[in-house]
């Protein structure tokens, strides 16, 4: 088709030359050949008419023709595409680094106009700064640096999907984004329509190349809290991909097919089997924060992929194809991330911006409050045991669960701050409970200590092998125990805790209850010291004063 279309144009475009020279032919003819301008004057007015005079006519007809065959022989277009994953607000890095992505993609797109920007998932929730603003300044940062979309990943469900939506709520004063959020598979159970604010793919023309990008979520789908996707249903990422390619090639007339899918590349092989008006040409991947640059052997050109980990060494993912438009088929492709070194400076608008949302009195305010004094370094796998048992604690109950990865980044020694904390446990999990036989929670221990599932209990329970133990007495298998747990473990089909009865929703958050038992460790931590929970005095000091007086 595009052949044809650039015949017609030459076709016609030679027509109306062959016009304008016969044209002009005559006017020099009449006209004055030293003027190439005739006034003729009359009693109600003067009218000027100006006439080019051949000579121009020839040189400006052969420096068109020069340009449309230079622009015919640029038959081997580059094409660019770039793709930044679980950033997680700089959990993993300098936030200040996503300034230089911003900057690497802004030069790119202000040199030539093969370039395609989006950001895979994971992007926002991770950090004190991001936490704190929603993700705002990052939301505004993309703005700056003419993204051209963000694909929904598990942890944009973290704060609720609807504080994601508010980007595309048409509100100034909220921020919106200037790009689409891409979900070509999450759709709403009730309906089976996409959600409101995001679309399943989008079309962008590089040089009369169409160029189709899918963005999808994977099989990530036990990484969100049930309680934040209730009324949502995740559709099959490799059959969705397969309809949307075959959608886009035969309905959209695109010649290009490139997939950003929120997961590890453990499906790009069943993605490089989709063949014919399937066929996809590329793919991003994330989740995992591997550093994957490389491709799948296949019939044809190989399925190019990548994933950066988006620490300092590995911050951009680009792919970039050369497609040939005279066989209307790609000839070439290549795979290359980006660290810190290889980007070159950084965006002095984004860091402006970050600066004023750092210079917010309140927020300084919040992110440096002191809450206790830490004695050691202490990693994830050591805190997960004292989180357990602030829950069972602060919730006065039996047991308390929570799992290890809800604890990101090592405690050091020294002042925590409220800002540290966030950084260690940056989720808004809330405490769900439910009572359990001792039975039960026998055997739901054995199935954590046999498969290594990611549950941690607290420091009073403890296992043999055969029988549980709590605070060194063995558990009576017929008695009701209440368990409480962080929603994203609690809701999780293939553990126990949902088939306990009474299931109440507390509405405690997690980070809440941690950040007051370390107020309440008197300035000294230690995960080992177990919880510092005070118990609240019988004693009411009011009722007596009133009995008093």
């Amino acid at each position: 088709m595009k052949k044809i279309l650039v015949f017609l144009t030459l076709l016609i475009f030679t027509f109306l030359v062959g016009c304008n020279l016969s044209t002009n032919t005559t006017n020099s003819t009449e006209l004055s050949s030293e003027s190439s301008t005739s006034n003729i004057s009359s009693s109600t007015g003067q009218t000027t008419v100006s006439t080019t005079n051949s000579t121009t006519i020839e040189t400006e007809i052969s420096t068109t023709i020069s340009e449309t065959t230079e622009e015919v022989l640029d038959r081997y277009q580059e094409i660019y595409f770039y793709s930044n994953n679980d950033f997680h607000g700089g959990a993993y890095t300098d936030y200040n680094n996503f300034s230089r992505i911003v900057n690497k993609i802004k030069t790119m797109k202000a040199n030539n106009d093969h370039v395609i920007a989006l950001t895979n998932g994971d992007t926002l929730q991770g950090t004190p700064f991001s936490n704190y603003y929603h993700g705002k300044p990052f939301i505004e940062a993309m703005n700056i640096g003419g993204f051209d979309g963000f694909v929904i990943g598990n942890h944009e469900f973290d704060w609720g999907i609807d504080v994601i939506a508010d980007y595309k709520d048409g509100k100034e004063e909220n921020v919106e984004a200037d790009f689409p959020f891409l979900a070509a598979n999450i759709v709403y159970k009730d309906t089976q329509e996409h959600l409101d604010f995001t679309v399943p793919y989008i079309i962008s023309e590089v040089n009369t190349v169409r160029v189709g990008v899918i963005g999808v979520i994977g099989d990530v789908i036990n990484s969100i809290a049930a309680s934040r996707v209730e009324n949502i249903e995740f559709l099959d990422p490799v059959t969705s991909i397969e309809n949307y390619a075959t959608h886009l090639r035969t309905e959209e007339d695109v010649d290009i097919v490139v997939v950003y899918i929120h997961n590890g590349s453990d499906l790009n092989q069943d993605i490089a089997y989709l063949s014919g008006d399937a066929r996809v040409d590329a793919v991003f991947n994330g989740h995992l924060h591997w550093n994957e640059e490389t491709t799948i052997s296949r019939d044809g050109l190989p399925l190019a992929y990548a994933q950066v980990q988006s620490k300092d060494d590995s911050l951009l993912a680009e792919i970039k194809f050369v497609y040939d438009l005279e066989t209307e088929s790609l000839t070439d492709v290549s795979v290359n991330n980006f660290g810190y070194s290889e980007l070159d400076g950084e965006d002095s608008v984004v860091l402006d911006m970050f600066n004023e949302y750092q210079s917010d009195t309140e927020y300084i305010n919040f992110v440096n409050e002191v809450l206790t004094t830490s004695e050691g370094n202490y990693y994830p796998e050591e805190m997960a045991p004292w989180g357990a048992s602030v829950i069972r604690d602060y919730l006065g109950i039996d047991i308390g669960a929570v799992n290890r990865g809800g604890f990101r980044v090592p405690m050091f020694s020294g002042d925590v701050t409220m800002g540290d904390l966030i950084t260690i446990y940056p989720f808004d999990n809330v405490i769900k409970t439910s009572m359990m036989t001792g039975q039960q929670i026998t055997d739901f221990y054995k199935f954590v200590d046999d498969y290594n599932q990611d549950v941690v209990f607290d420091d009073q329970l403890t296992f043999d092998g055969y029988t549980v133990y709590i605070n060194g007495s063995p558990i009576d298998l017929d008695q009701l125990y209440t368990v409480g747990a962080v929603d994203y473990i609690f809701d999780k089909t293939n553990y126990d805790f949902i088939e306990g009865i009474n299931i109440e929703y507390t509405g405690k958050f997690m980070r809440d209850l941690l950040t007051e038992d370390l107020l309440n460790s008197n300035g000294s931590f230690s995960p080992s010291d177990g919880s510092s929970y005070i118990e609240p005095l019988s004693y009411n000091y009011l009722k007596a004063f009133e009995a008093i007086v």
